[in-house]
């Protein structure tokens, strides 16, 4: 439920920012990271976050159609997107990015809406980041600037779940800095 509220309060930004990112520390399997570095070989909670942030823009953006709402290729009904979007968030945070983005039109068909979303971390952002990893629980908390208008600054904290042996996004906020 905390996810769901966190999503829609967030639901203008569906927008790679362009803001610099300075993230959280990292523990992996107790051991820190610093900024920049990398974890060891098994899963890391940064590459993993990045690649549930890849799978969402490809969500949104591999679509069909030439209506006011587009479909994702990935989702034509509600159940294969929510499916897609478990390779990467929870189901919890599956769910909520699918309450506040789409809508079930009356022939059963996932239509998404348009509008600016949630922001990305790419691999770019990795020189700036650290992690903080703990009981199967990572934290990104990163600053973005710049990202909707000249000076604006923003927290932006993603929070990750070990499931199944991948890290997978079950929290995101962002609040004014």
């Amino acid at each position: 439920m905390h996810s769901i509220h966190r999503v829609l309060g967030f639901a203008l930004l569906l927008v790679l920012c362009s803001g610099s990112l300075v993230m959280g520390t990292t523990a992996h399997h107790n051991c820190a990271v610093k900024p920049g570095a990398v974890p060891p070989a098994e899963t890391d909670p940064f590459d993993e976050a990045v690649q549930s942030f890849q799978l969402l823009r490809s969500f949104f953006n591999d679509t069909e159609g030439d209506d006011v709402y587009p479909v994702s290729t990935h989702g034509r009904v509600y159940d294969q997107a929510y499916q897609y979007l478990l390779a990467g968030f929870d189901s919890a945070m599956a769910e909520a990015i699918l309450s506040a983005y789409t809508f079930t039109d009356t022939e059963g068909v996932l239509k998404i809406i348009p509008c600016e979303g949630i922001p990305y971390v790419t691999s770019l952002d990795r020189k700036q980041a650290s992690i903080t990893c703990e009981s199967g629980r990572a934290l990104i908390a990163a600053s973005l600037h710049d990202c909707y208008q000249p000076g604006d600054g923003y927290k932006y904290t993603i929070t990750s779940r070990l499931v199944n042996g991948h890290w997978k996004i079950s929290d995101l906020a962002l609040d004014p800095e």
